[in-house]
């Protein structure tokens, strides 16, 4: 599915923004990145909040299980009400 591929893209992102923010790359710029897809995010409505949830178990489900926590913690990490 197509939101599952932006998801995981989306994680992508997420991870370099947060490692990035740990090791080196400006920390500001990281955490304005981080809101601004928090932001945007967060301005789906019921039904989209209800498929965003889905997908985000979808792909959790299928990763590392070391990684579901990480995966499934997303959305509450960019501030997104689920």
């Amino acid at each position: 599915m197509i939101a599952d591929v932006l998801f995981k893209a989306l994680l992508s992102v997420v991870a370099i923004l947060e490692d990035g923010a740990k090791f080196g790359l400006d920390s500001h710029a990281a955490v304005n990145a981080l809101e601004s897809v928090g932001f945007e995010l967060d301005q789906m409505d019921d039904r989209e909040r209800q498929e965003f949830a889905e997908v985000v178990e979808r792909v959790a489900s299928s990763v590392d299980p070391e990684q579901r926590d990480w995966v499934r913690g997303i959305p509450r990490n960019l501030g997104i009400e689920m």
